[in-house]
């Protein structure tokens, strides 16, 4: 029986697998102080999980059929994760659609209050001419109760078998070809409010505050 052979790389898949690298570095720089062991990375641009100290162990899944379906060592939905709150220190989604609330509200659930959530993807108005615009991420992580950072740009401009290796910072972060949302959870969501003091009674007597009776 003869062997099968391999589907050929087109230059846009090694083009793909570039700024996929340049993306997960990117992203390894933005949770750097990251205090955790778990993270949940949901892998729309099939490229590699960043290379983080704090992250000792990737939940790693993959688009399957429909956009909000993944697939991996479990099956999820993104509007319902199978995944208890505040599980990961570190998530870094990469979905295929313009951004759904259902979505945003999870991902911002399963988030440890110290945490760091990323969202990428390509970049709409860059010469890949495919992706989506980060503005309504933006948007739908604010609503989710997060704290947001605006996008930034990262990875080659167009397709480039060498992603973003070689070119000059300002081409890559004002023209990048990906962009990357970062959101963590809001301060006074996260610390506990001190309770107020309770006041106590004024006692009308002869001595001033301080005042130490003498024993007899």
């Amino acid at each position: 029986m003869p062997h099968e052979l391999p589907a050929p790389v087109s230059s846009r898949d090694i083009a793909l697998a570039a700024i996929g690298a340049d993306v997960a570095a990117f992203c390894a720089t933005r949770l750097e102080r990251v205090a955790g062991t778990h993270g949940l990375f949901l892998d729309g641009l099939a490229m590699p999980a960043p290379t983080v100290a704090g992250v000792a162990r990737w939940t790693r899944l993959v688009p399957s059929g429909e956009v909000s379906d993944w697939r991996g060592p479990l099956r999820a939905n993104a509007a319902e994760l199978p995944f208890a709150d505040a599980s990961f220190c570190a998530i870094l989604a990469c979905p295929r659609g313009d951004g759904d609330a259902a979505a945003a509200a999870e991902l911002a659930r399963v988030l440890a209050p110290h945490g760091t959530l990323l969202v990428a993807g390509l970049h709409p108005r860059s010469l890949w001419r495919c992706g989506v615009a980060p503005g309504r991420w933006e948007r739908l992580l604010r609503e989710a109760g997060l704290d947001v950072r605006p996008a930034v740009r990262c990875g080659a401009p167009w397709p480039r078998p060498r992603g973003a290796a070689g070119l000059p910072g300002w081409l890559v972060h004002g023209l990048g070809g990906a962009w990357v949302v970062e959101a963590r959870r809001s301060v006074l969501a996260t610390l506990p409010l001190r309770k107020p003091a309770v006041h106590r009674a004024i006692e009308h007597g002869t001595l001033m505050p301080g005042a130490h009776r003498q024993c007899a």
